[in-house]
C-alpha cells in the first residue's frame, strides 16, 4: 500500500544515511519490493461483472478491469485525502471571508466589537456622543487608526486560522497514508520546543505586536514616549516593531517586545497647559481676569474653536516666590492640537500683557528709568596745547564729510 511504501522509503534514506555505500541498492530494492507487492494485492481483487462490487460495476461499464482494480485499490485512500484536501480549503476560504467581512465593518465604523445591540441603543449614546465629538476634532486620524488596527488584526486571524486548519489537514492526510501519528507528533513537540527556546524573543515581540494592536495602546500619527530617548509621532506599527519619527527627525526603530510602558499624549484628547510668570507685585485677580478674557476670545475664533474641546481655563495659582507669582491656564485640546494651541495662547497673552501692563517677574517697576550718563570728562592730562584744528577726533556727528 501505499504507507507501505511511503515507510520502506522513510527507513531506506535512513539505512542511507548510516552506511552510503548500500544506499542506492536498498532504496531501490525496497522500492522494487513495494511495487510488486502492491501490484500482487491489487490483481488478486475480485472484480467480475456482476458479482455486485464496485469494480465490477466499473467493469459492466467499460471501464479495463486492470484499471479498475487500481482505482479499487488505490482510489479509496486517494478519495478520501482528496475529500480532506477540498474541505480544508473551502473551511479556510469561508473562514477568511467572514474574518475580512468583520474586519471591514470594524475598520468602517459599521461594528463596535464587545457592544451588543441593546448596549449601543441604551447605555451607548452618551458615550457614542463624546466619541463623535472627538473623532470630529480628531477627523481623519482617529479613522486611519480603527482601519489599520481592524485589518491588521483580521490579517492576524486569516494567518492563524490558516495554520491552524493546514496542520489538521496534514495529520488527517498523514492518518490516511498508514502512517503513524504518534512518533512524528513526538518529533514534531521536541522540535517546537527546541525553536521556541531559540526564537523565545521573537515570539514575544509577536506576541506584544498583537496585544499593542487589539488594545489600541498607539496607532499611526500618535505622539507617544515609549522610553527616555524613543520618543516622537509613531509612523508605522507592525506585530514585531514600531517606528518612531523624532522631533528632531530621528527615526526610532522598538521591538515591541521591549516595550514596557507606554505614554500616549494624543489618544482621545490632549491638553494644553501653561505656567504664566507674572511679577510678584502684580494684582493676581487682575492676572486671572485678563487670562480669562484671552481665552474666551480665542475660544471665539473661528479658526481655533475646531481645535478646542472646550473654553480655556485659569486654574490660579500654581506657585509663589519671592520675584514671581505662577498662574496657570489650561484648556482641552483635540490630539495632536496642544502644541499650536500654547503657542497661540502665549503669543494672545504676550501682547495682552503689553497692552495692560503687566510686566514680566525680571523688571521692577518701581526703579526708576536710567537717566542718560552726566559724568563730567576726565580733565585732560597737563601738556602743551594744539593748535586750532589739531584738536582730536570729533566728539560728535560732523558737520560734513
Amino acid at each position: 500500500m501505499i504507507a507501505a511504501a511511503l515507510t520502506h522509503v522513510l527507513v531506506a534514506s535512513a539505512s542511507a544515511t548510516a552506511t552510503p555505500s548500500t544506499s542506492a541498492s536498498t532504496t531501490t530494492s525496497a522500492i522494487a519490493s513495494d511495487v510488486r507487492d502492491s501490484t500482487q494485492a491489487a490483481s488478486n481483487l475480485a472484480c467480475s461483472p456482476g458479482d455486485g462490487t464496485w469494480c465490477g460495476l466499473m467493469v459492466n461499464a467499460g471501464v479495463n478491469e486492470t484499471f479498475a482494480k487500481f482505482l479499487m485499490y488505490y482510489g479509496s485512500p486517494l478519495l478520501k485525502i482528496a475529500v480532506i484536501l477540498v474541505a480544508g480549503l473551502v473551511i479556510r476560504n469561508i473562514a477568511h471571508k467572514a474574518i475580512g467581512a468583520l474586519a471591514e465593518q470594524i475598520a468602517n465604523g459599521e461594528a463596535q466589537p464587545g457592544q451588543s445591540r441593546w448596549w449601543r441603543a441604551g447605555r451607548g449614546r452618551e458615550t457614542r456622543a463624546s466619541e463623535s465629538s472627538t473623532a470630529a476634532s480628531g477627523g481623519t486620524l482617529a479613522f486611519e487608526r480603527r482601519s489599520q488596527r481592524a485589518r491588521t488584526l483580521g490579517s492576524v486571524l486569516r494567518s492563524l486560522t490558516t495554520a491552524v486548519l493546514m496542520t489538521v489537514v496534514a495529520l488527517l492526510v498523514i492518518g490516511q497514508l498508514g502512517i503513524p501519528l504518534a512518533p512524528l507528533l513526538a518529533g514534531v513537540s521536541v522540535v517546537g520546543v527546541a525553536v521556541g527556546f531559540g526564537a523565545q524573543t521573537l515570539v514575544k515581540d509577536f506576541l506584544a505586536g498583537i496585544f499593542i494592536i487589539a488594545e489600541d495602546q498607539f496607532g499611526v500619527g500618535d505622539s507617544v514616549n515609549l522610553s527616555a530617548d524613543a520618543q516622537g509621532t509613531v509612523e508605522a506599527v507592525s506585530l514585531r516593531v514600531t517606528r518612531l519619527r523624532g522631533v528632531d527627525g530621528t527615526v526610532w526603530y522598538v521591538r515591541n517586545g521591549d516595550v514596557l510602558r507606554v505614554g500616549n499624549r494624543s489618544q482621545g484628547w490632549s491638553r494644553a497647559v501653561l505656567d504664566i510668570d507674572v511679577p510678584y507685585s502684580a494684582d493676581a485677580a487682575r492676572v486671572a481676569e485678563v487670562l480669562d478674557e484671552v481665552g474666551e476670545q480665542l475660544h471665539a475664533d473661528e479658526e481655533w474653536r475646531r481645535h478646542l474641546l472646550e473654553e480655556p481655563q485659569v486654574w490660579g495659582i500654581e506657585a509663589l516666590s519671592l520675584d514671581k507669582v505662577v498662574v496657570r491656564i489650561a484648556v482641552r485640546t483635540a490630539p495632536l492640537q496642544q502644541w499650536s494651541v500654547s503657542r497661540e495662547l502665549r503669543a494672545r497673552i504676550k501682547a495682552r500683557f503689553d497692552a495692560e501692563g503687566i510686566g514680566h517677574p525680571v523688571d521692577d517697576a518701581d526703579e526708576p528709568a536710567d537717566a542718560p550718563a552726566t559724568a563730567p570728562a576726565a580733565a585732560a592730562p597737563a601738556g602743551p596745547s594744539l593748535p586750532p584744528g589739531n584738536q582730536g577726533p570729533p566728539t560728535g556727528p560732523s558737520s560734513h564729510r
